[in-house]
């Protein structure tokens, strides 16, 4: 039906919503785990290759037609390993430290481009000027790697969309694997839900008839006093109740799990108002005045449902207020229309409504019945939580509130499917 339509909805949106984030963490931690091992190769020195050669050019002075380097930059430099060169503007070598006996002496302007960019006879190199001339600092051979990369700004931005495209990638495979896992999470769920209500019924229905049939028999045995009559006619009676108790559960779990008939048919409810209020009072309310209103404008209005479902929601709501109310109270059944989006026909709302002047919801029941449907069931107020379910498969809400003075209203909205001619 639609509400359970809606609920398996919500779950998978919760899902894709869940990977979103997942995948959004899983890249910040890719993130910062990067940065911090950066920053770590950073701080312990695994990344110092040695002075560079703008260090060098500061430190390389003239003095007297001859350069000199400071002593504690030769160290620096001694300490990795590292040499170094001045080439003039001739593109002859006048100065070096510690220079390999494999690098040339002279240089032409071909030469010098080449080894700027990539390797000087396999020495990773770094270049800087120094007057007229050029610094050259080289790094022991198989060092350092060195690469070079250029890219239009097209390219650089098909790369980018292709990164984008790969992470949306990354994350429809991992929503498809999640909702895998949770479909046979919810199957395994389910189907252990189902045996238990399965095997509760079958345990207890049989004992429970057997019951119901003895205390009834019991009842017409003209030998009982007056006294045992009343005791026999207890325990039919809350035989009967707990019938109506693993009814009640049977329903619960067949609307969860979507066990329940889905034939539907367009429903009258003013119909069904005047069929479950007239089998009450043919009944019997007990102490309590059971009251019908329904307003003209609803009389030819029906809904789209199951109406041995909408029978029973409404039987569920008046059977509340009868039983909660032994000392009695006043019921009244009401039935409206709710105009639609802007007083149009669009989106009206047929209005159910069961209220009485009894002692109302418990603190503990009402915050119970308020809560997000889910796949618990309520220790007490089945009844009502079937009435919301009910209500929930037909594309309605069901409310509770206590009235300000005493009692109760429950109040189900359901959606107008056609009117009667």
């Amino acid at each position: 039906m639609k509400g359970l339509a809606r609920t398996r909805m919500r779950d998978g949106l919760g899902i894709i919503a869940s990977c979103i984030i997942g995948a959004t963490v899983i890249l910040i931690a890719n993130v910062l785990i990067v940065g911090a091992v950066t920053l770590a190769l950073s701080l312990t020195g695994a990344s110092n290759t040695g002075p560079s050669a703008t260090e060098v050019s500061q430190a390389l002075a003239k003095q007297g037609g001859t350069y000199t380097l400071s002593a504690n930059m030769v160290r620096d430099l001694r300490k990795h390993n590292c040499w170094a060169l001045l080439i003039n503007k001739d593109g002859q070598v006048t100065w070096g430290l510690d220079v390999p006996d494999d690098i040339p002496t002279s240089y032409t302007p071909a030469d010098i481009a080449s080894f700027a960019r990539w390797y000087l006879n396999d020495y990773p190199v770094s270049i800087w000027r120094h007057g007229e001339g050029l610094v050259v600092v080289g790094l022991p051979k198989n060092s350092l790697w060195k690469y070079s990369f250029t890219s239009s700004f097209k390219t650089l931005g098909g790369g980018i969309l292709l990164v984008v495209a790969l992470f949306f990638a990354d994350l429809v495979v991992l929503v498809v694997l999640a909702r895998l896992f949770a479909r046979r999470s919810w199957k395994q769920r389910d189907d252990a839900r189902n045996e238990w209500v399965a095997a509760v019924s079958h345990d207890v229905r049989t004992p429970l008839a057997a019951v119901v049939t003895d205390a009834s028999e019991l009842l017409e045995s003209p030998q009982l006093d007056e006294a045992e009559r009343v005791r026999a006619k207890r325990i039919v009676t809350k035989s009967q109740e707990t019938a109506a108790l693993l009814a009640d559960l049977n329903t619960a779990n067949r609307l969860r799990y979507a066990m329940e008939p889905v034939d539907t048919c367009d429903v009258h409810l003013a119909a069904v108002a005047r069929s479950v209020v007239a089998s009450f009072l043919d009944g019997g309310t007990g102490g309590c005045e059971l009251e019908l209103a329904v307003a003209p404008v609803a009389e030819g209005v029906c809904v789209r449902g199951n109406e041995a479902l909408l029978k029973r929601m409404l039987s569920n709501l008046v059977g509340n207020s009868i039983h909660h109310n032994p000392q009695g109270c006043h019921v009244t059944v009401s039935f409206d229309i709710r105009a639609g989006l802007l007083g149009s026909a669009f989106r009206q709302r047929c209005v159910l409504s069961v209220s009485d002047d009894g002692r109302g919801f418990g603190a503990e029941s009402l915050s119970t019945l308020r809560k997000k449907s889910g796949d618990e069931l309520p220790e007490h107020g089945l009844g009502l939580v079937i009435v919301r379910r009910i209500a929930t498969a037909h594309g309605g809400r069901a409310n509770f509130t206590n009235n300000e003075g005493c009692g109760c209203t429950c109040t189900v909205e359901l959606p107008v499917a056609v009117r009667r001619t």
